[in-house]
C-alpha cells in the first residue's frame, strides 16, 4: 500500500467518522456507537483478510472474529439497547468460539481447538439463559460435556481415552443439577428420566 493510498484511505475514514457524528448530532440517533462498532468490525476483517489470502496464518481467526463479536455487540448494544444487554454476552461469546472453530477446521490434524470453541459455545448458550441459575448451571456442565465427548470422537481418541472421563464427570454433574432442580418437573424430558432411573 502506497503512502497516497495510506493518506486517502485516513482521509475517507476521517470524512466519513465526521459524517457519523454529524448525523447523531441532527438526528439524535446513537450512530457513534455504530462507528466504534464498525471500526472493530473492520479490525477484525484485516485480520480475516490475511487469514484468507494464507491459511497458514490460522491464528489470525481468533483475534478477527474476537473483534468482530466485539464491534456486533456495540452495534446491537446501540440500536437495540434491550436486546444488547439481553443477548450481547452470547454474542460476543459464540463469535469468540466461532475463531477456534475456524481454528479447529482449518488445522484438524490439531485437536486442542475444540476445548475452547465448545467452552465458549456452551458459555454463550448459558449467558443467554434469562434468570440463570440452577439450569444455567446444568446447561454449562452438559456442554463441557459434550465439548469432551466430541474431543474423544476426535481421530486422537482413538489412542487417547482420557478425553470421556471429563466428559462423564460433567455429563453426570449436568444430569444431576437438572433432576434436582425441579427444571424437568411435568416436562416430557422429566417423565423420560424418571423412567430411565426405575
Amino acid at each position: 500500500m502506497t503512502d497516497q493510498t495510506k493518506r486517502i484511505l485516513l482521509g475517507v475514514l476521517l470524512i466519513a467518522a465526521g459524517g457519523f457524528f454529524l448525523l447523531q448530532q441532527i438526528f439524535d440517533i446513537p450512530f457513534g456507537g455504530l462507528f466504534i462498532g464498525l471500526m472493530f468490525g473492520l479490525a477484525g476483517g484485516v485480520f480475516l483478510y490475511f487469514l484468507i489470502q494464507d491459511h497458514s496464518k490460522w491464528w489470525a481467526a481468533i483475534p478477527g472474529f474476537t473483534l468482530l463479536g466485539l464491534g456486533a455487540l456495540i452495534a446491537l448494544s446501540s440500536l437495540f439497547p434491550e436486546m444488547g444487554r439481553r443477548f450481547g454476552g452470547s454474542v460476543f461469546l459464540a463469535f469468540i468460539g466461532l475463531g477456534f472453530l475456524v481454528v479447529y477446521l482449518l488445522r484438524t490434524d490439531q485437536w486442542w481447538p475444540i476445548i475452547p470453541a465448545g467452552v465458549l459455545f456452551t458459555l454463550a448458550v448459558v449467558a443467554g439463559i434469562r434468570g440463570g441459575g440452577d439450569l444455567a448451571g446444568a446447561v454449562f456442565f452438559l456442554g463441557v460435556g459434550a465439548t469432551f465427548s466430541a474431543l474423544g470422537l476426535h481421530p486422537m481418541g482413538k489412542t487417547e481415552k482420557w478425553p470421556w472421563i471429563p466428559a462423564g464427570i460433567c455429563f453426570a454433574l449436568g444430569v444431576l443439577i437438572l433432576a434436582l432442580s425441579g427444571a424437568l418437573v411435568e416436562t416430557f424430558a422429566g417423565w423420560v428420566w424418571a423412567l430411565i432411573l426405575i
